[in-house]
């Protein structure tokens, strides 16, 4: 069986957005260094059930074109061809009003808070739909759930007087009772990298601030997990909660409450994905020494419950960058590697940067120039129309392209140019009149023919996972961790 539910132990993740290109060379170099790993998508965004995507009715749910059907058969597919050991993940499990504000969100437009119960009901209906298939095609070894949008980020804003009267409004009191039992007063200890202690002490306004802010986002966990169940009886999975989405890095005494109430309610999670400070698609450009601070404190309060820390948003500005000078290392530093790490679109981002060094008028070079063109053409529809994905800081983007292209034509269809290297997926979504995803379907078909194209973009995949697993320490983690035994 080349599948497994790998237990929690450290590990890579990759998002596998157009399979058939990017899993053989994940594969391969895992292969190379004895790793077992993760093979993912994020449900609603990345995929969606075979029936949504061929509807041709709902652009951004399962924008990739990937099905769950298809990720899933062809991750373990190849896994089997290469005799490597893999995971395969439903990534971003989520309670969402729309794909629509979870993109603008995660590309830099803003953080919407709120769902309707109508919205609630709809997304928990819709997430029976995508494990129906999942169930189908053999089910999946891992559930990463995203409640983020039920955090109440208005809370950290009330005054005092404000923040009693809403939680005596919003908390029964029986449960006010209760989560001052088990936090007032009471001090939670946690030993650091460097064996150094870690204190905290809540006091009432925080035990109010942490219940109006988390309260609903955690009650809705176990309701997804029960959903979910229904449709892997058959077997074990493992679980991971996602908050790297709130836009702020996740405070002590935030995590600690989070997993506690989590464990009341009985999901023991694998790992949690708190926010430290990353952002997609971008460097980490702040202090080391505070990353360095911000981690070990969250890491070493996840390991005292069990859990393991996951960095989401683990891409950096280009295929090279490593998400900054001295990430990694500090991560590895602190952690000692025994995290999970995930990336997903810098695979497809690496292999438009591989296109676009192909000769000017060379096959593989038109088909860039021609993605390059429609996701620019999208884009300014957007702005124009102010509708679909605009945000302000959209507009910022393509403002900035224009105006650096004005200066020096020759940095025209730049694949790092920062709208593209942002927006490049609308690609996979785009439509023909027939609701063919036209471009997804070229540049597959290219890549099937194209030998220097696939030599070439396999070098490069391969190195990047490579450097993923050596820079962070997850070499021969199935012999370091025993998950064989």
């Amino acid at each position: 069986m080349p599948r497994a539910y790998l237990r929690g132990i450290p590990h890579p993740a990759m998002g596998i957005r157009l399979p058939d290109i990017v899993v053989p060379p994940i594969l391969k170099a895992f292969k190379l260094r004895d790793v077992v790993g993760t093979l993912m998508l994020s449900y609603h965004r990345e995929t969606a059930p075979t029936d949504v995507i061929k509807s041709g009715k709902y652009v951004f749910l399962g924008h990739t074109g990937t099905s769950i059907k298809e990720y899933i058969s062809k991750a373990t597919k190849y896994a089997d061809e290469y005799g490597t050991l893999i995971e395969v993940e439903a990534d971003h499990v989520s309670l969402m009003s729309s794909p629509e504000r979870a993109i603008k969100r995660i590309t830099g437009g803003g953080f919407e808070y709120g769902l309707s119960d109508e919205e609630i009901k709809a997304s928990l209906e819709y997430i029976e739909n995508e494990f129906k298939e999942v169930e189908e095609v053999g089910g999946v070894d891992f559930i990463t759930i995203d409640t983020c949008e039920l955090i109440d980020l208005k809370a950290d804003e009330l005054s005092r007087e404000e923040l009693f009267s809403r939680y005596e409004e919003v908390i029964d009191e029986g449960i006010r009772r209760e989560l001052e039992g088990r936090y007032v007063g009471r001090r939670f200890r946690f030993f650091l990298s460097n064996s150094g202690l870690f204190e905290v002490k809540f006091t009432l306004e925080d035990v109010a601030r942490l219940a109006i802010k988390f309260m609903k986002s955690i009650e809705y966990v176990p309701k997804v997990v029960e959903v979910i169940r229904k449709y892997l009886s058959d077997r074990e999975f493992g679980i991971e909660v996602a908050l790297d989405e709130v836009p702020q890095v996740t405070k002590p005494k935030e995590i600690i409450f989070y997993l506690n109430e989590l464990k009341r309610l009985g999901i023991d999670v694998d790992f949690i994905a708190p926010n430290v400070g990353f952002k997609k698609r971008e460097d980490f450009d702040g202090d080391l020494n505070e990353l360095r601070r911000v981690i070990d404190v969250l890491n070493s309060i996840a390991k005292s419950f069990g859990s393991l820390i996951s960095f989401h948003s683990g891409s950096g500005a280009h295929p090279y960058s490593d998400k900054g000078v001295g990430t990694w290392a500090t991560i590895r530093e602190v952690t000692g590697g025994a995290i999970k790490y995930k990336v997903s679109g810098v695979y497809i981002q690496l292999l438009m940067e591989v296109m676009s060094r192909f000769p000017v008028g060379s096959e593989v070079r038109s088909l860039y120039d021609e993605i390059f063109d429609a996701v620019l053409d999208e884009v300014r529809k957007y702005v124009k129309s102010k509708s679909g994905l605009y945000s302000p800081h959209l507009e910022e983007m393509l403002r900035d392209y224009e105006v650096i292209v004005s200066k020096s034509p020759e940095r025209a269809r730049d694949p790092r140019a920062n709208f593209f290297r942002h927006y490049f997926f609308l690609f996979q979504a785009l439509m023909d009149s027939k609701g063919t995803r036209y471009l997804r379907e070229k540049l597959l078909d290219l890549y099937s023919k194209s030998e220097e194209l696939r030599r070439a973009y396999e070098r490069e995949a391969m190195e990047l996972t490579l450097r993923i697993i050596d820079k962070l320490g997850f070499s021969s983690n199935y012999l370091k961790y025993r998950v064989l035994t």
